[in-house]
């Protein structure tokens, strides 16, 4: 009898378990999705910015080299010429010019720094005759300034063996050709870490006019 129990038990279990069919599959069972890795994409887009910091700030520096640390020697200009108390002699023993000439000197800075020059001079040429010469004192022209000088010259000559043919030629034709030159040597200073020796020469020439007492033609290299 515990037999035949036993039996009905166990073929309840084999008739109970189901099995799939050949023609039947079983579900997959469904995975998660997992994206595709950043890393490498992030890395590119941080080497892309630091390539491009590293361009805009060379050409930050470039620009801040060539306009603030870039260095130009001062420009002088004679901007005018006033005479006073001219006494001359066309005679063809001695000629003589005696005169006093207040010249106006204008001294342009243009870099990012002061230029500040020592002691000069300015000197007054009548061919290859020295016929004046007067001291300018030091000074100091402000960053991307410019300021004028003014300079008192005595022009008193009263031998142009040299020169005697021309000056009396000169004299006849009423114009007394002149040629005046400056040398100011000094030193630029930009933002405390550059400083750099600079010496700015101004050469003019221009036409004294003896009837009107005034230079004309002025004009300066």
């Amino acid at each position: 009898m515990a037999d035949e129990g036993e039996e009905s038990i166990l073929k309840s279990l084999r008739t109970s378990k189901k099995y799939p069919k050949s023609d039947e599959t079983e579900p997959e069972t469904s995975k998660p999705y997992i994206p595709p890795p950043q890393h490498k994409e992030s890395s590119n887009k941080c080497f892309v910015y630091i390539l491009v910091v590293i361009v805009l700030l060379s050409i930050a520096f470039l620009v801040f080299g060539l306009a603030v640390l870039r260095i130009t020697t001062p420009s002088i200009r004679l901007s005018s010429v006033t005479i006073k108390n001219l006494n001359y002699s066309s005679s063809l023993v001695v000629a003589s010019l005696n005169m006093t000439a207040v010249a106006e000197i204008r001294v342009q800075n243009k870099n990012f720094g002061p230029f500040k020059f020592g002691g000069g001079n300015m000197t007054v040429l009548y061919g290859n005759t020295r016929i004046g010469v007067a001291s300018i004192y030091g000074g100091r022209i402000g960053s991307r300034k410019h300021e004028g000088i003014n300079v008192t010259i005595d022009v008193i000559k009263g031998d142009f063996a040299d020169n005697n043919a021309n000056f009396s030629k000169d004299f006849d034709s009423g114009l007394l050709k002149l040629m005046g030159f400056t040398e100011l040597r000094g030193e630029i200073q930009v933002m405390k870490i550059m400083n750099r020796h600079r010496t700015a020469v101004m050469s003019c020439s221009m036409d004294l006019n003896l009837t009107s007492q005034a230079v004309q033609d002025l004009l300066c290299q």
